[in-house]
């Protein structure tokens, strides 16, 4: 360790994810990061942006450790719930199960995180699609992706998020 940590300095964390930007792993082109942040990256082709209600949707990335075979990773997942339900987005999703992703993921904080930067993310078998029962049920899918990963979730300087916006299809 080189540096300690005091949790009591901060009281304004927010949990939450406001968006998902997303694209094929395969159209990074090139890239940079610096001290865990992506300063540089270059997609070819489109980007696919996710806008989710707050309160919903989640990441998780736990370091694992293997002490028999002396291993570490990360086991990333990416959990976003979308409310609603048409053949478009039944099909959308159905292509998205087909594809290594990079997923950016623009926290409630506005801070921007990489995950899948290196492997990609994959759908997972814990996605649900469903009619609810009641009215006041959601009707509508969870979308699940998972990855494991060498090194930890970069953050995502803004202004390479802001690019990568631009590239966005359908533009919102």
């Amino acid at each position: 360790m080189i540096a300690g940590y005091n949790d009591r300095t901060c009281t304004n964390g927010k949990g939450g994810i406001k968006s998902v930007l997303l694209f094929p792993l395969g159209a990074v082109t090139a890239s940079t990061v610096l001290a865990n942040e992506v300063t540089a990256l270059t997609v070819s082709g489109e980007t696919f942006l996710y806008k989710l209600k707050s309160n919903l949707s989640s990441y998780t990335a736990p370091i694992k450790v293997d002490k028999n075979n002396g291993t570490l990773w990360y086991e990333q997942s990416l959990s976003m719930i979308l409310a609603s339900d048409n053949k478009e987005l039944r099909s959308e999703i159905h292509l998205l199960a087909q594809n290594e992703v990079v997923c950016l993921v623009e926290n409630a904080d506005g801070t921007i995180v990489a995950l899948g930067f290196g492997e990609g993310l994959q759908i997972a078998d814990a996605n649900e699609y469903t009619s609810g029962v009641l009215k006041s049920d959601r009707r509508g899918h969870v979308v699940v992706l998972n990855g494991m990963e060498n090194d930890e979730v970069p953050d995502v300087d803004p202004a390479v998020y802001a690019t990568l916006l631009l590239q966005q299809s359908p533009v919102i």
